[in-house]
């Protein structure tokens, strides 16, 4: 297997990248990205990457290793070979030391002939043109292509997948680990720095009037009046409206008592009639204004008259807002008449814009809410998902639906993986394997010139024995 590599991967996100960034428009003038791509959209995705290097300290390390073993391989040949020679220069050898070279001629032959098989996978042993050796070279292209079909027909088939996936709770998995606040925080930032980018990429005058166009035309398909019976029925039932009525009566006091003055100099600056003076004008602002404040004060005291009509207005408004067909034709009337408006047709034009801005901000910022607030909701749903079993259920079932349908585009994979191994060099692609499975190699290397000796004294025993 070939190590994971990250850089590839890297690479691989940004040539898709610049694929989707160059799909063809929804129309003229639109700067909308179709969301279902085309079969040639999806050739394109599947095409390998440029090729890159390896991570450096895994490469290191596999490169010890396979130093190391082949040394080691070498070596016990050498040793063999010493002592082969020097048992056959000896004059007037004895059984031993027929035995021991025996021994040693087995074995330099196994050593020998196991080096060869070895060398022979990776490249020409010695440099000779010998036939059917540099098999990995020679062979690069279709050990890609067999192992694309390999993984296409024995890993992506619909009835494994549907087994694996059932066999294991993917939910239950990914909700343990994001139930870590770590990796929750950790999911939450990665997504705060991806968005800045996602937001940039589709920030343009086409975007924007879609978002306009679509926040008005679901607002007028939408009936108002119904939301807003049950809003206030809901606020009622806890309580929530006289909270919220209190905090707009505090509102109204503070207003007249910071504007108070202005009021005053504006009733005597604008007059009706010339002949009625300044003061005339004051006072009877002052008691419009002080009859407002009585009014207020008096519906902000509990269990007053007034404030108990007013609620009991509140209350009735409700059910007619959700009941009568009146009262709903007139919302729907003045919500038509207000998206109708130039000014806030401007505005929901404009609201992509201003949501742009203030996440652009915050994203930006060292303390930012955002990424905070996708940590602590990350964190809070994988929570609620460990114990809710039901909703696993639904989202394991939706993870299965997902990936059975995209099974029919394994044959992309294929082609990805074939063109992966094809844009390789043949001397990238001969090293990236020689480094992962070269240093078991030499073990092959250092058993065969051992098994050669002790066979090759198993051999000489038997032919002194038949003697």
């Amino acid at each position: 297997m070939l190590p994971l590599n990250t850089f590839s991967i890297s690479a691989t996100d940004r040539s898709t990248t610049q694929l989707i960034r160059s799909w063809p428009r929804t129309g003229a003038g639109s700067g909308l990205i179709k969301v279902v791509p085309c079969s040639t959209h999806v050739q394109n995705i599947f095409r390998a990457p440029r090729p890159v290097g390896m991570s450096v300290s895994l490469q290191e390390i596999q490169k010890r290793g396979l130093r190391r073993n082949r040394l080691i391989a070498t070596a016990l040949l050498v040793i063999v070979a010493v002592i082969f020679i020097c048992t056959t220069l000896m004059a007037q050898p004895g059984f031993f030391t027929l035995l021991v070279r025996a021994s040693a001629e087995a074995a330099l032959v196994g050593g020998l002939a196991d080096w060869f098989a070895v060398t022979a996978l990776f490249r020409r042993p010695l440099g000779l043109p010998i036939p059917h050796t540099a098999i990995l070279p020679r062979n690069k292209d279709r050990i890609g292509e067999g192992l694309a079909v390999f993984i296409e027909r024995n890993f992506l088939t619909p009835d494994l997948l549907r087994a694996k996936l059932r066999s294991i709770d993917l939910a239950r998995l990914a909700a343990d680990w994001l139930s870590a606040p770590a990796n929750a925080d950790a999911v939450g930032r990665r997504l705060a720095r991806m968005l800045p980018h996602l937001i940039r990429t589709i920030d343009n005058r086409d975007f924007r009037s879609f978002v306009g166009e679509s926040l008005g035309r679901h607002l007028s398909e939408i009936e108002l009046a119904p939301l807003l019976g049950l809003a206030i029925t809901v606020l009622s039932k806890n309580g929530f409206h006289e909270v919220v009525l209190d905090r707009l009566l505090d509102f109204c006091r503070e207003f007249l008592k910071q504007r108070e003055e202005a009021l005053y100099e504006a009733a005597e600056s604008q007059r009706r009639r010339w002949w009625i003076p300044k003061a005339v004008n004051r006072q009877i602002t002052k008691a419009i204004i002080g009859g407002l404040k009585e009014l207020l004060s008096d519906l902000r005291e509990p269990e007053t008259p007034s404030r108990r009509k007013l609620l009991d207005g509140i209350e009735r408004l409700a059910g007619q807002l959700s009941t009568s067909p009146a009262y709903r034709a007139h919302v729907e009337e003045a919500k038509l008449r207000l998206l109708e408006n130039a000014q806030v047709q401007a505005w929901l034009r404009s609201v992509w814009g201003d949501i742009r801005d203030v996440l652009l901000a915050d994203l930006t910022s060292p303390q930012s809410r955002t990424d905070q607030a996708l940590g602590a909701a990350i964190l809070s749903f994988a929570s609620h998902l460990v114990d809710d079993a039901a909703m696993r259920r639904r989202i394991n079932r939706t993870i299965e639906a997902i990936l059975l349908e995209l099974v029919p585009w394994r044959s992309g994979l294929a082609q990805f993986i074939t063109g992966v191994v094809g844009q390789w060099d043949v001397g990238s692609f001969t090293d990236r394997v020689e480094l992962v499975v070269g240093r078991d190699l030499q073990y092959i290397r250092m058993t065969g010139t051992l098994v050669g000796g002790l066979i090759g004294c198993l051999l000489y025993l038997l032919s002194a024995a038949l003697e």
